[in-house]
């Protein structure tokens, strides 16, 4: 990690979510990955108004997943599935360096691409403009 990945805006830093869960009979832990979707709706029939979007948190457990609209809900959901008496759930966070690497790098990667596409375009333009005949 170099001093750049430190600075980034917060609104450039990703963070990778997870539930540490514990079995207190045996001591075991397993880690159940969380993720954040967000569900954009294109479109609709006419004359309807549009549906909003929708966050949907979704944990992947070994044998279902659990799919919440906030914290609260998984938290509930989770409570019912691995009560507190027999388990002890926690969420854990932390900041993901490698894949704001990643994203930056497709970042520039796209931006580069477009810049050639661009490039590519206007000198096709200029030489289009430049081989029509000239009215005397």
């Amino acid at each position: 990690m170099n001093m750049k990945d430190r600075d980034r805006p917060e609104s450039e830093r990703l963070y990778r979510y997870w539930v540490e869960l514990r079995d207190l009979s045996d001591g075991s832990a397993r880690i159940l990955p969380l993720h954040a979707m967000k569900i954009v709706y294109l479109g609709g029939k006419k004359g309807s108004p549009p549906k909003p979007d929708e966050q949907v948190l979704r944990l992947e457990d070994d044998t279902a997943v659990i799919e919440a609209k906030d914290i609260d809900e998984l938290a509930a959901r989770l409570r019912r599935k691995y009560p507190d008496g027999t388990h002890e759930r926690v969420l854990r966070c932390e900041r993901d360096y490698a894949a704001e690497q990643r994203k930056a790098d497709a970042l520039r990667s796209l931006i580069q691409l477009l810049a050639e596409a661009a490039v590519e375009e206007l000198l096709r333009e200029q030489a289009a403009e430049t081989s029509k005949p000239r009215p005397d």
